[in-house]
């Protein structure tokens, strides 16, 4: 009996919600005043394909000493020059493939709070090639014993020329243009 009652109100409720009363509003309009016309355009901006990097970390004669530190690597022996392979016994290396692919590296100064960079959007804007980067950085409120270097790697592809704007959670921190 009860369900049927809810039944019964569900449907009055949608009934009396779709009813006009008759009242002209300005959806209902047919006229094709200029006013009333809707610019729409596409937007030139799409995701930013961008594959994270990992099993590597900051060589030790690398100094970093602001919040954080950008760099766009396009060659391999750049590359090698800041970062060393991270090797376990069960973790995987992965390598950029400078071919097609540009790095782009966010560091920071070593900390004891295990703070761990992280890609928050990343944008491609179709018209003039250029890309925006958000990152965070998130840390443990728990100080541990050793200090640590946080690093995020990312490959994006070579597309031409391109200028890249990196951003620290809204602040614009650095742009960088990448000449290919």
């Amino acid at each position: 009996m009860h369900f049927k009652l809810f039944v019964l109100a569900v449907c009055t409720l949608a009934t009396v919600s779709c009813v006009n009363n008759g009242k002209k509003t300005n959806t209902d309009s047919t006229d094709n005043d200029t006013d009333t016309a809707l610019s729409v355009q596409a937007s030139t901006e799409s995701q930013l394909e961008v594959k994270p990097i990992s099993g590597y970390f900051l060589k030790n004669t690398i100094k970093v000493s602001d919040s954080l530190t950008y760099w766009i690597i396009d060659n391999q022996a750049s590359f090698d020059s800041l970062f060393g392979m991270a090797k376990t016994m069960n973790n995987t290396i992965d390598q950029p493939d400078f071919g097609t692919s540009i790095v782009i590296a966010a560091t920071m100064p070593p900390t004891y709070y295990g703070t761990q960079i992280q890609l928050e959007s990343a944008t491609s804007d179709n018209l003039d090639n250029n890309a925006t980067l958000h990152f965070v950085a998130t840390a443990n409120p728990d100080k541990s014993s050793a200090a640590t270097v946080p690093l995020w790697l990312g490959a994006v592809p070579k597309t031409g020329k391109s200028t890249f704007k990196l951003f620290t959670g809204d602040n614009l921190t650095k742009t960088i243009t990448e000449q290919q």
